[in-house]
């Protein structure tokens, strides 16, 4: 085939505001990207990717690349990352106006009209985009009209146009996955190198890993949707519910590839529902075993799906080296399971966190309050599991989040009915998902909310893979914690107080960032 040498531009926004002293785990790496690139490589283009995690002066790199570009194009979730690119996507529409402009991603797929009337787009890639972007590009090379590409948002006579719906299709209907793009290196570099930047969503590590000498994560995308269809999630429209998957011996041979190349230690699958298929599962871990692949592994699973498995496929998670499943228990009442269609049987959560604990496996476990009319009653009793599981089970994560109305969802629906004000404009919506700085905004009652931040900071402490601190002081707190989470009574919290005097001791406090301010008018 003959080389285009035609160049395609494509740009990772951050996931965390850098200003507030944060950072995603390093290990995160440009897969969105790496994807949608596989095509146009196939095709002889030429590919420039730009993460803003590795690359410090990320915008006058992409400006330098645009020149000559064939188009310019970003992927982003709900999050900073959706301002952050349209920061730099303003940047190149001023500096370029001709220049095609491409997004895809959830939060594009299902707010594509914000972006083709807010100027930053020429077209949107909605849901799975690797075939899209593709006969996109394929498309802006010769001329032809993009209407006749299945997938897309287009802006047409003042109002949005959509495409021909594009199904979902397999992983066997792509091209190779263009790995001599990933400066690998540079993500290896900052995740053990020692910094005072809080890592957020850092997982805990596996084996001989440490704080101290952390290990060299890497991660990957092994499937593509969900079968689920609950209604806190945007996965049902964007996906349709479909799910598809590498085969499990394919997908162990081919990680085992992967680590001969990249040499990391432990991989983190990017899934939004890894675990769907019990075959699947046996095959990759099983395969793993036979392959005697030197690594940790995490990924992503249902509580019922755990139920389902055979002791056998449980054991073989032991044995491949799965250290960490992420597991969504949502809510701890059978009448709001039934409401978010998510149907889990409140027995089964500690059932289902047990088997993993009890072969070594972390269950990162995440529970939501303050549904589209949720009671109070409701709210305090998933607090009240959330913390029977945490004490029964010190390895495991047991997180609560306010409920975040995500756009594309039933329950965004639902919120906006009960007077839900959503964001305006992409400054808003970038920092919408700061649990942290805005959790004041989810509309909880008054002591529910107190309980629900004591419940945090007691789980907090109660933690057994934190390092923090002498080990006879965080046992003797860890105690207290472990009273309190038991008999789910938080007044007079004298550990807490405690622990912030040890932390502010010994200089441990972060400085407190400022909320990020636009760098253009948004």
């Amino acid at each position: 085939m003959i080389a285009h040498k035609k160049k395609i531009v494509l740009f990772l926004p951050h996931r965390a505001d850098p200003t507030r002293g944060e950072m995603f785990s390093a290990d995160l790496l440009p897969l969105e990207l790496l994807q949608i690139a596989s095509g146009p490589i196939a095709d002889g283009y030429e590919v420039v990717l730009v993460d803003a995690m590795i690359e410090p002066d990320y915008q006058r790199k992409i400006l330098e690349a645009c020149e000559g570009a064939l188009c310019f194009a970003s992927s982003c979730i709900l999050g900073y990352q959706v301002y952050d690119g349209y920061v730099v996507a303003k940047a190149v529409r001023e500096k370029f106006p001709k220049l095609p402009i491409v997004w895809g991603g959830w939060f594009p797929s299902v707010m594509p009209q914000m972006y083709l009337e807010g100027g930053i787009a020429d077209v949107v890639g909605l849901g799975q985009g690797e075939l899209t972007f593709r006969e996109v590009v394929k498309a802006l090379d010769s001329g032809t009209d993009l209407a006749d590409v299945a997938g897309l948002a287009l802006w047409r006579d003042g109002r949005i146009h959509y495409t021909a719906h594009r199904a979902v299709v397999g992983f066997d209907q792509f091209e190779r996955v263009p790995w001599e793009l990933l400066e690998y290196e540079k993500y290896a570099e900052l995740q053990v190198k020692p910094t005072h930047i809080k890592v957020r969503h850092r997982f805990p590590l596996p084996g001989h890993w440490t704080p101290q000498n952390p290990p060299r994560g890497f991660s990957f995308f092994s499937s593509f949707g969900c079968p689920e269809p609950c209604t806190f999630c945007c996965s049902p429209l964007v996906t349709g519910r479909r799910w598809k998957a590498i085969p499990g011996k394919q997908l162990a041979e081919e990680i085992a590839e992967l680590h001969g190349r990249f040499k990391f230690d432990v991989l983190r699958f990017q899934d939004a529902n890894f675990g769907v298929h019990e075959k699947r599962t046996a095959e990759f871990c099983q395969t793993l075993v036979d392959l005697k692949v030197p690594i940790h592994w995490n990924g992503t699973i249902e509580i019922e799906t755990i139920m389902r498995y055979k002791e056998a496929t449980l054991d073989l998670l032991e044995a491949s080296k799965c250290h960490l499943l992420w597991l969504g228990a949502e809510t701890g009442t059978k009448e709001m399971q039934t409401r978010i269609k998510k149907e889990i049987g409140i027995e089964n959560i500690p059932i289902a966190i047990g088997k993993l604990a009890k072969r070594n496996i972390v269950p990162g476990t995440f529970w939501i309050i303050g549904y589209p009319g949720e009671t109070r009653e409701s709210m305090l009793e998933t607090l009240r599991q959330a913390s029977m599981v945490k004490h029964a089970y010190p390895i495991a994560g047991s997180e609560v989040y306010p409920f975040r109305p995500l756009p594309g969802t039933e329950d965004f629906d639902a919120a906006l009915k009960l007077g839900y004000v959503p964001p305006k404009d992409f400054y808003e919506w970038g920092k919408c998902f700061e649990y942290k700085y805005n959790s004041h905004n989810t509309p909880l009652p008054d002591d529910v909310r107190e309980m629900w931040r004591r419940y945090n900071n007691t789980a907090a402490i109660y933690d057994k893979h934190v390092t923090e601190g002498p080990r006879w002081m965080r046992d003797a707190l860890s105690r207290m914690a472990g009273w309190r989470l038991k008999r789910g009574r938080y007044t007079f919290p004298i550990e807490q107080k405690l622990y912030d005097v040890y932390v502010k001791a010994t200089g441990q406090i972060q400085p407190g960032a400022k909320d990020y301010q636009p760098a253009v008018d948004a």
